[in-house]
């Protein structure tokens, strides 16, 4: 009997302890809680990376709406509404104290509260694709450690590292105060020249175009442009044109203290432009006391025409290929053929007009097409002036990406290393040199690196250290330099945005196919990489869809046919894949002279028509 009311009494204990949760609105409290933190989530994930927002605060808003669950659950159970208003649960109505019955139920309460969100938390954490923390725990061997954890970055043999230079410059592009806008073209043509001028001294760290150029029309503080660029002296100023006749104020500041190192004024005819920025170079290296070294007795400004005309075609084209619009480049190459016509032997019209084709071609043209234009501008800028960095730079890049060339590619690419030690551009294309055709992504990512500190914020130099990373199987480095490319352009999407492309290399399949279609990151419209990642995730249908879309493109206009291969390879279509590969290799992809080291392609790797095809593309180079 007595059991039996002591059984009773339990069940009725806890049919009142389930009546308190309920008239508390315990259950409904963690049921909204829920659906709002879900909510939260999803929009903190969706938005936070289109926001640029770092990493680590997604992470944190999981945390704290985890933390405040148990929370929320003792505030639902200390304070309820009841017809007579907000009361405490459980306090005596004389002495205001809780009883404990109600602090054993509140202590409940908190613990299974915070067992939920312990559980939910493990849940988020184990499914969670935020990649780099993943990426450290699983794939960093002790190989890779070794090349991150270098923080030197070696010096090209051929020349002075000019990252390690004790005086520092950034060149700003001269604000046009004509007042048309048809001639922002001149300041920024001036500067440039100046600036490359700069970048022959060793002994002087000169900021590359775009990151320099990225400050053009700011109210940004010259303190504020040292800091972000890690330089020491800034020179800007202006420019004013009428007719022929030019007004040039510059000055020279010290980025550190404020101090106005030197500034002068110039009033010039357009004739008198190369002697104009001659001296401006002159002045700054006097200001800085620069080290000439090879460069002494010389003019650093070199003379590339007498004819104003010319010179003028040539500032308006070098603007316009900056864009690399297919529009804008045609129009390059037609302003580079004008300034030709004015002066035949103007080897930088030559030079920037292999440039422009260089953009043009995998892009928009097929290389093998614009390939003899190509090479053959270049060559005629190294035959006019063989002092010219930029023409044994193209002539490389040409000789290494579409003749094959492997052993004249280096030749020149050196030259213009030792030629302007301090150009960014060079060092970058060298290490794609010894990335592709090397195979020795370490000593890649030195050069790399070098390009990175001598221009910043120049999206590209991250981007091709990251295929070295992935090269040597360092996942959790190749994501932070992607996470770097999408800091710097949130729209930078050559082929593949970088952070997919590091997913899908190390088999991410899923948080690919995410990146674009749950972060919305845009897709290049020629692009495979998508496709890809469906195809692994089994979404052959859509993969297949790219496919047809790319084949009927190229009735009309160039599609490079690595794409097309790439996708049939991971559908698993080896045949298909192979026929578009030698396609691609008639066309002269660029993508050719990489196929050893490119992610898409692993699926033909045991296939020996794959290693026959490199092995013709490293033959193709031995050929007279």
């Amino acid at each position: 009997m007595h059991v039996a009311h002591a059984v009773l009494g339990n069940g009725v204990e806890k049919l009142q302890l389930f009546e308190r949760l309920k008239r508390h609105h315990i259950f409904r409290v963690a049921v909204v809680y829920a659906v709002v933190a879900w909510l939260l989530i999803q929009i903190a994930a969706i938005t936070f990376p289109l926001l640029l927002l770092p990493e680590w605060l997604t992470r944190a808003v999981v945390a704290l709406i985890l933390i405040g669950f148990p929370v929320a659950l003792l505030l639902a159970w200390a304070f309820y509404v009841s017809p007579e208003g907000v009361a405490r649960t459980g306090t005596d109505a004389v002495t205001g104290e809780v009883h404990p019955r109600a602090r054993h139920i509140a202590l409940g309460i908190g613990v299974v509260g915070i067992l939920i969100a312990a559980l939910a938390g493990g849940v988020y954490w184990h499914f969670d694709r935020g990649r780099i923390a993943s990426a450290q725990a699983r794939h960093v061997t002790p190989a890779v450690k070794r090349v991150t954890d270098t923080p030197a970055v070696e010096s090209s043999p051929m020349s002075p590292n000019p990252v390690r230079a004790s005086k520092s410059i950034a060149v700003l592009p001269l604000v046009n105060l004509s007042g048309d806008p048809n001639d922002n073209y001149l300041g920024e043509g001036i500067s440039e020249e100046v600036l490359n001028a700069l970048t022959k001294l060793p002994g002087l760290k000169v900021i590359g175009r775009e990151s320099s150029f990225s400050f053009r029309n700011s109210n940004v503080s010259a303190a504020t442009i040292g800091r972000e660029l890690d330089v020491r002296s800034l020179l800007s100023g202006t420019v004013q044109r009428t007719g022929d006749d030019l007004r040039i104020t510059v000055e020279l500041d010290d980025t550190k203290t404020g101090v106005q190192l030197w500034s002068q004024q110039y009033d010039r005819k357009m004739q008198g432009l190369f002697a104009l920025e001659d001296n401006i170079s002159g002045a700054v290296v006097k200001a800085l006391a620069v080290t000439l070294g090879a460069a002494a007795g010389q003019p650093l400004v070199n003379v590339g025409t007498a004819n104003p005309q010319a010179h003028d075609l040539y500032l308006r084209a070098i603007r316009l290929y900056w864009h690399t619009d297919e529009a804008s480049l045609n129009q390059a190459i037609a302003l580079f053929d004008q300034a030709i016509a004015e002066d035949p032997n103007y080897a930088a019209a030559w030079a920037g007009m292999a440039q422009a084709y260089g953009y043009l071609a995998d892009a928009y043209r097929a290389p093998l097409d614009v390939l003899p234009a190509m090479r053959g501008a270049a060559e005629k800028a190294v035959a006019l002036n063989d002092k010219l960095a930029m023409g044994h730079l193209q002539l490389g890049f040409i000789l290494m990406n579409y003749e094959w060339d492997f052993a004249g590619a280096k030749r020149e690419l050196e030259r213009a290393v030792a030629l302007n030690p301090g150009l960014a551009e060079a060092h970058a294309i060298f290490g794609l040199y010894r990335l592709r055709i090397d195979k020795d992504p370490a000593r890649a990512r030195d050069e790399f690196r070098i390009a990175e500190k001598l221009d910043p914020l120049n999206a590209w130099f991250p981007r091709w250290e990251g295929f070295a990373a992935i090269a040597q199987g360092d996942e959790s480095g190749a994501m932070m330099l992607a996470q770097r490319v999408r800091r710097l352009d949130p729209a930078f999407s050559y082929d593949t945005d970088a952070v997919a492309y590091v997913d899908a290399a190390f088999g991410h399949w899923q948080a690919c196919v995410d990146r674009y279609t749950l972060a919305h990151v845009p897709v290049s419209p020629s692009g495979p990489q998508l496709a890809i990642c469906q195809a692994h995730v089994g979404d052959s249908a859509k993969a297949r869809a790219v496919i047809a879309q790319l084949e009927t493109a190229a009735r009309s206009r160039y599609v490079d046919r690595s794409h097309v291969a790439a996708i049939h390879a991971a559908l698993g279509e080896k045949d298909q894949a192979f026929a578009a590969l030698e396609q691609a290799y008639h066309d002269r992809s660029v993508h050719m002279v990489s196929l050893w080291m490119s992610p898409w392609f692993e699926p033909l790797h045991g296939d020996p028509r794959f290693q026959a095809l490199v092995a013709r593309v490293s033959a193709d180079s031995a050929s007279p």
